[in-house]
């Protein structure tokens, strides 16, 4: 499949902004959704629109607004996310919502208005990029485990659903080296966390700059995305995108956790 007009979310910055660079190189017209963009490329074929995705309210009349003018994209990647570490017991009600709006409530909104049209007009390509975090759950985010996982099952009921068209991906990915930990909401520094909560994040911060690049991790999307089929894809290191989701397939639940358990909580 070939693309020419590109919808993307969460595209300043990470994969996203990798995404973006290659489709500019294609020549096509690319519309990226985010709150800001820090040195937006100079090129005609670039659309900004500053929009805050965890604002829900707003984004039907978004969408809506896009297809008049700009018409019906080819390909939607919805890829904007944010993570919130906290303990359970400390975990802010606003953090909640957030989570809960920008990681699953956004994308489903989205999709609601460019799959019909995207259907009606018998074209397109929808990727939902959900987390390798929905097979093995990260500790102390657990609304970023359940978004991920939400809009992970979405998607496959999406599948079900568009026999024809719009294709859909559900793209799960592990770690990629990005801003990502360094955007990660989290409690005041000067509150003491728990040795098991320290543990924790140095781990998840080791994981991340020990990940691949993201441009690298782009090129290898793109041509599943090229694709003319809708499917369930992982992507990341070699572990990721081979071995974890062949141990998840045979490992007992229980055992699971353990490993999870000695791997964080060291």
């Amino acid at each position: 499949m070939k693309f020419q007009k590109i919808l993307i979310t969460g595209g300043s910055r990470g994969i996203g902004r990798s995404f973006v660079d290659l489709f500019l190189k294609d020549n096509c017209e690319v519309h990226v959704v985010s709150r800001n963009f820090k040195n937006k490329p100079e090129n005609s074929n670039l659309l900004f629109h500053s929009f805050d995705l965890s604002k829900t309210k707003d984004i039907c009349q978004f969408c809506e607004d896009f297809i008049l003018n700009h018409g019906v994209p080819d390909l939607l990647i919805n890829n904007a996310g944010s993570g919130a570490f906290y303990e359970w017991n400390q975990f802010p009600e606003n953090e909640i919502h957030n989570q809960i709006n920008l990681l699953f409530f956004s994308p489903v909104l989205i999709c609601r208005t460019f799959a019909p049209a995207m259907a009606e007009a018998g074209k397109g390509k929808i990727i939902n990029i959900s987390s390798l975090a929905t097979l093995y759950s990260l500790p102390y985010m657990p609304l970023y485990n359940a978004g991920k996982s939400a809009l992970s099952s979405f998607t496959r009921s999406m599948i079900l659903e568009y026999e024809n068209y719009p294709k859909f991906m559900d793209l799960l990915v592990g770690d990629v080296n990005t801003e990502f930990n360094s955007r990660v909401s989290k409690r005041d520094t000067a509150v003491r966390r728990s040795r098991k909560m320290e543990s924790s994040w140095i781990q998840i911060e080791k994981q991340l700059f020990d990940s691949p690049n993201p441009k690298v991790v782009a090129s290898r999307i793109l041509k599943k995305i090229e694709k003319p089929s809708s499917s369930v894809n992982y992507e990341g290191s070699f572990s990721h995108r081979i071995l974890f989701p062949l141990f998840c397939r045979f490992l007992p639940e229980f055992l699971k956790n353990k490993i999870l358990q000695r791997r964080y909580f060291r």
